[in-house]
């Protein structure tokens, strides 16, 4: 079964030095992959040059298996040891006869029982499901296969990826970056290093939440924390006041209705017995807080108290119907009344 690997656990591997003669990378997180890869050039080669002599890439729709055992076969001219990577591995181009796939078949078999200790093959593809893993030649790269998928938790990856670069992000920053940019690595990577730029030399190296605001948030003093208070209180005129503001410098109702559906659905799990029943940190766990994040749990236990069962319930079946709408699923409305509808479900 493949390893899923994630930006704590790429750091750990690759830690170790010890490199392993083939790999195959795939899933649906194709920035952590690339990650991964540039990672492996820097164990492998000394500089640039030795990186620039030594790598062989590969794509799939333009090569074949025979051709991957070709390139992996050669030895290294320039450097202790080279690295060939073939990329969209899935796409790979078959022969023209079934005597000679087979045939391509039976040679890449054979490297992977013996490959060349001075290579280092890297097989990368997309997210497969589990049928297609079953079939050859991915059946047989399994001891070798690392599966690459979105953190559960924005804020968790955020944490590890500020602080590879050396800064430390508050758990406001934290909170924030898992509100305006969500779970992509690849877009949360651009924005800490917006963040760190925008930062610049500052002492401490730390990100705060109003940073996050400043530099990544376009809603500012009109964001959704501001709407989620005001809901809190049951004051529908600061709601809907809010609420249009941010709709009008969005302009989209989705990142209301994604944040709140989060946070009715965080309220709903607090509701439960078992999870009362918890420790704190299981609570978090529960919850997807991670990392400094666990700092807004009593936060969340609060607003739990405030909302009945029977609200939440409510709240989440008004942001299920506007998630429809907004898809096109149920009949569309206009946008402004649908925002106004939903706040006001979301107060009474």
């Amino acid at each position: 079964m493949a390893k899923r690997v994630s930006l704590s656990d790429l750091d750990t591997l690759l830690r170790k030095k010890k490199i392993e003669p083939v790999y195959f990378f795939y899933g649906e997180e194709d920035f952590l992959i690339e990650e991964t890869l540039e990672a492996l050039k820097a164990v492998l080669f000394k500089d640039e040059v030795e990186q620039a002599t030594s790598t062989v890439v590969l794509y799939g729709a333009e090569t074949t298996l025979g051709a991957i055992v070709s390139a992996a076969s050669e030895h290294s001219m320039f450097a202790a040891r080279r690295l060939v990577i073939v990329r969209q591995f899935e796409k790979l181009r078959k022969e023209s006869t079934k005597e000679k796939q087979a045939a391509h078949l039976t040679e890449f078999a054979q490297y992977l029982r013996n490959p060349l200790a001075t290579t280092t093959l890297v097989l990368t593809a997309g997210a497969l499901d589990k049928q297609e893993l079953k079939k050859e030649p991915y059946s047989w790269l399994e001891k070798v296969s690392y599966e690459f998928v979105s953190p559960k938790s924005g804020a968790e990856f955020a944490e590890q990826y500020a602080a590879r670069l050396g800064w430390r992000l508050t758990p406001e920053a934290l909170r924030n970056l898992d509100t305006f940019v969500g779970n992509a690595t690849r877009e949360l990577s651009s924005e800490i290093q917006k963040l760190i730029n925008y930062a610049g030399e500052r002492a401490d190296r730390t990100i705060t939440g109003q940073d996050v605001l400043n530099a990544v948030a376009v809603l500012k003093e009109y964001d959704v924390f501001a709407l989620q208070q005001a809901i809190a209180e049951r004051n529908l005129r600061q709601a809907t006041g809010i609420a249009l503001k941010i709709l009008d410098k969005e302009g989209t109702p989705v990142p209301i209705v994604n944040y709140f559906t989060l946070f009715f659905v965080r309220l709903w799990k607090l509701k439960a017995s078992a999870v009362r029943r918890m420790s704190d940190q299981d609570v978090a766990k529960e919850l997807g807080l991670f990392g400094a994040q666990i700092y807004f749990l009593k936060e969340y236990q609060q607003y739990a108290e405030m909302f009945s069962l029977t609200d939440i319930e409510r709240a989440l079946l008004a942001l299920h119907q506007a998630d429809l709408s907004l898809k096109g699923i149920l009949p569309k409305t206009d946008e402004a009344l649908l925002v106004l509808n939903l706040i006001q479900k979301l107060v009474s």
